[in-house]
This record gives C-alpha cells, sequence and structure tokens, in this order.
C-alpha cells in the first residue's frame, strides 16, 4: 500500500501535468501564441497536494463503513467466499456522486481561484456560480469511474486512478475532478 506522501506527490504531479497538457492543446488551437501559465498549473498541483488526503481519507471510510465484498459461506465444500454488496456499492456510488463530488470540487474552485480573489465573499460567489456547472459535466463521467473503482480498485489506489482519469478530461479551464 503506498504511503500518503506517495498518494499526494503522484496527484500533485499527475494534475500539473494535466493542466500542462490541457495548456498546450488549447496554444495549438489558438492562432496566435499563448504562454503557458505557470500560475495555473502550481493552481492544479496545489489541489492534487489538498484534494489528494482528503479523496484518500473519503474512500477509505466509505469502504470501512460500506464494504463492497461479503463473504459467503459455500454449503458445498465448507469454503468461504465473497460477492459483491451491491446495496453497499450503490450506497458508496451515490454518497461518492454527491457529497464526495459536490465537496471534492468545492475544495477544487477554491485551490484554482482562492489565491487570485484573495476574499472570502468572492471565493463564495464563485463557488455558487460554478459548482452546479461543474457537478453536471462530472456527471457525465465520474459515476463510471466510483463505480469502477468500488468494483476492482482498493481504496487506497483510488486516488491515482482518478487522477489518471482526470488527466484526460481535463480541459484546462472547466474541469471536473
Amino acid at each position: 500500500m503506498p504511503s500518503l506522501v506517495t498518494i499526494i506527490v503522484q496527484s500533485a504531479t499527475l494534475k500539473a501535468f494535466a493542466n500542462i497538457t490541457a495548456q498546450i492543446l488549447q496554444q495549438l488551437k489558438s492562432p496566435t501564441p499563448i504562454p503557458l501559465d505557470w500560475n495555473r498549473v502550481l493552481e492544479f498541483a496545489v489541489f492534487g497536494i489538498v484534494s489528494a488526503p482528503l479523496i484518500s481519507l473519503w474512500q477509505r471510510s466509505l469502504d470501512e463503513t460500506f464494504p463492497t465484498q461479503v463473504a459467503v459461506q459455500s454449503q458445498k465444500r465448507n469454503e468461504k467466499n465473497s460477492r459483491i454488496n451491491w446495496p453497499n456499492v450503490l450506497l458508496k456510488l451515490l454518497l461518492d456522486q454527491t457529497i464526495g463530488l459536490f465537496v471534492a470540487n468545492v475544495v477544487f474552485i477554491i485551490c484554482t481561484t482562492g489565491a487570485r480573489l484573495q476574499s472570502g465573499t468572492l471565493i463564495l460567489q464563485e463557488i455558487q456560480a460554478r459548482i452546479f456547472r461543474i457537478l453536471l459535466a462530472a456527471w457525465k463521467i465520474w459515476p463510471a469511474v466510483s463505480l469502477v473503482n468500488f468494483l476492482w480498485v482498493p481504496w487506497h489506489s483510488r486516488v491515482v486512478v482518478t487522477s489518471l482519469v482526470g488527466f484526460e478530461v481535463e480541459d484546462g479551464l472547466n474541469p471536473s475532478i
């Protein structure tokens, strides 16, 4: 199992490179040269640093509270097997795609606008203006990612999986983590 420090470094690195990649792709589409916005890259790295422990703790608590697998005693050979506990998986999916996604995206907005806005009131206004649009975009991909995570990925590897998927869906301006 990777350490929390490893998870944080992986998350920050992947989020920074995702933003660099998104900016380069935007540059290729632009008729005029656009320099890389290194502050934006730093904001994404900070988001990776801040969100990784939160998401890791969230995923661990979901798994401990609502285990995906339940032990089943085999009648024939007195063997212990396991099966998927679908009510737990669906409950985790519901919690993750409502509370978890909301909190993660609020943290994203704070990390990527907080330094520029420098006012709690302005940050709150930014959250109110963007959160539901981001959630609607996120619900196009993240329920499937979460379902795969809950069924086949151990909780301690989920931050890396979500960072890799986030790398693929990042558009540089309006990401949904």
